[in-house]
């Protein structure tokens, strides 16, 4: 059954299913991927028609894999297909809470905008949209008008992580980040979902942690934004894992200075692009990215399901 599961999970036309899903099961482990947590719809015990897939990540979040559309004659017409993955969704996270108790706060998956079925599914299984997101990159190498060195306006600093005191587990990053979510644009509706030590536990497992690439924006002594990047060798990028300012710091132009003087940092990794994700609906991140040489190479749509109320901060 679990090679089935796999196999339907994985399965893509033109591609022996058997074979993909050995070598899926034979690679899991490498990347992290515990086998417990395959789901299935069977028709008699038997035939998989459906599976699914949760992956536990840093910051109590989860990755949630679907199988795509399958045979008609085995896995049924596309109105049978959808009804049989919503009732496995909805069974998937029923037991996440019981299956994973405190390791999983929050599931989320990405399909891409063309995989209907993906997105039918999880509406239909009740998992909340968040939002768009446009993925961006430029050439790490292409230069940047900015600052490398001070000269921020009066009353604010921008220090590495390296030169802050209470660093990743201290009051600082933190508060910075819950002043940046205040009225932000950028996938509005995920603020309140989960503990902000989470968030900051998920992005520092993005990529490889340096955190002299991390930077804390003060107004007046105050944190009131940051910029986190970190790089991926075997990926040959360095990604943009958040940028955000409070409203203190907003519309004093300083999201260009910001970026530019990060980037320029970055340019010392030697790195092929930059990347980021940002939700389509903010129009001003957008522009200034276009602004600084970004250009859209993919989309997916975000869904989030809470497994449970995050809790407080306090």
């Amino acid at each position: 059954m679990r090679l089935a599961t796999a196999a339907r999970l994985v399965e893509t036309r033109g591609v022996d299913a058997t074979d993909a899903g050995l070598r899926f099961l034979s690679r899991a482990a490498d990347h992290g991927i515990d086998l417990e947590l395959l789901w299935a719809v069977t028709r008699d015990g038997q035939k998989v028609r459906q599976a699914a897939l949760v992956v536990p990540q840093p910051g109590r979040t989860a990755m949630l894999f679907l199988s795509g559309v399958g045979r008609a004659r085995e896995c049924g017409d596309r109105r049978r297909q959808h009804e049989d993955r919503v009732a496995l969704l909805r069974g998937v996270l029923a037991e996440v809470p019981a299956v994973l108790a405190d390791r999983v706060h929050l599931v989320q998956a990405l399909p891409a905008p063309e995989e209907w079925w993906a997105t039918e599914a999880f509406a239909g299984a009740g998992m909340t949209r968040l939002g768009d997101l446009a993925y961006l990159r430029r050439p790490l190498a292409l230069p940047v008008a900015g600052l490398l060195i001070g000269d921020w306006p009066e009353g604010v600093t921008v220090s590495p992580l390296r030169g802050l005191d209470d660093h990743l587990d201290g009051p600082a990053l933190r508060r910075a980040l819950e002043r940046s979510y205040i009225d932000t644009l950028d996938c509005p509706g995920l603020c309140d979902l989960r503990d902000t030590r989470d968030v900051i536990e998920s992005h520092r497992a993005t990529g490889e942690f340096d955190p002299s690439l991390w930077w804390v924006v003060r107004a007046e002594g105050e944190p009131e934004g940051c910029v986190l990047l970190s790089p991926s060798r075997e990926q040959d990028t360095v990604e943009l894992v958040y940028m955000g300012l409070g409203p203190a710091l907003r519309g004093r132009g300083l999201g260009r200075r910001l970026l530019a003087y990060a980037i320029g940092h970055a340019q010392r990794c030697r790195l092929g692009t930059v990347t980021c994700a940002v939700d389509c609906r903010n129009e001003p991140a957008r522009a200034l990215y276009a602004r600084l040489g970004f250009s859209e190479f993919a989309r997916r749509i975000a869904y989030v399901h809470p497994v449970r109320q995050a809790p407080t901060d306090g």
